[in-house]
């Protein structure tokens, strides 16, 4: 079985979409007591702790989907799970998975607080979503610093995780990382590794082909996991060459839908 197992998730949705990272709230049902035929819940708030026996779920972007149909069927089982918020998208729309003309939304602040309130861990995933790596350090900073006060503000709780964008690694961001009071950050994926860094904390990332969950948590799926997360490290591309700059977004704190 592949360690650790902490599972990648991005959006909960009835409404199928053109990004492959997403499931049907049946079929999160169905992982759910996949998970908890092997293994049990792990504490999200260790995750460098967890044992072989012992699973979490994440969840990047923060996306509405996950508030309104993980969260019900995740609190069913007394499962607490780990969400990844982007601060200036906060309430707002998301502006980069194709959607077919059903838009698709961030959670609020009052639904953040929610999670928060109930023993869902909440962390970073930066400011403006965009990858670390080719950023200068006075960028790199701001997008580390200024999420987490925001976040710490919002929920009075300390914020100690960080989910790179894109799960793309940056070596510069994790000496700011220890001195900024994170205590861990999530990149790379899964496979057997016993010992890792706590500021590189490996995942399994999980799309809508992942139908038969079981077979997801064995070694043979570390390589299609690596071909499927593929066209997420061009998304950075895309953003430097597409018309909308969410960086100079600003403002992105406002409620939103729902």
């Amino acid at each position: 079985m592949r360690y650790p197992v902490i599972l990648n998730y991005h959006n909960i949705s009835k409404v199928p979409y053109a990004a492959g990272n997403w499931v049907f709230p049946f079929m999160f049902k169905r992982h759910i007591r996949s998970f908890l035929k092997k293994l049990r819940p792990g504490n999200p708030h260790y995750p460098t702790d967890l044992r072989e026996d012992e699973f979490l779920i994440t969840f990047d972007d923060a996306l509405e989907g996950v508030y309104e149909y993980a969260y019900p069927i995740m609190d069913n089982y007394g499962i607490k799970g780990i969400v990844f918020v982007i601060v200036n998208f906060i309430g707002k729309k998301n502006v980069w998975d194709a959607n077919f003309g059903f838009p698709i939304y961030h959670m609020n602040e009052k639904q953040i607080i929610e999670l928060s309130d109930r023993g869902w861990v909440i962390g970073s995933h930066g400011v403006s979503h965009r990858s670390l790596e080719g950023l200068n350090e006075k960028e790199i900073l701001y997008e580390l610093e200024y999420s987490k006060k925001y976040l710490e503000d919002l929920t009075g709780r300390r914020v100690e995780h960080f989910a790179y964008p894109f799960g793309i690694c940056s070596k510069r961001a994790k000496d700011m990382l220890m001195k900024l009071g994170y205590r861990y950050a999530y990149c790379g994926i899964s496979k057997y590794k016993k010992d890792f860094d706590r500021y590189s904390i490996p995942r399994i990332p999980i799309f809508i082909t992942d139908i038969f969950i079981g077979l997801k948590l064995r070694g043979f799926s570390y390589y299609l996991d690596r071909i499927f997360t593929l066209p997420s490290k061009l998304t950075p591309i895309y953003h430097k060459l597409s018309r909308y700059n969410i960086h100079e977004s600003g403002g992105g704190h406002e409620q939103g839908k729902g």
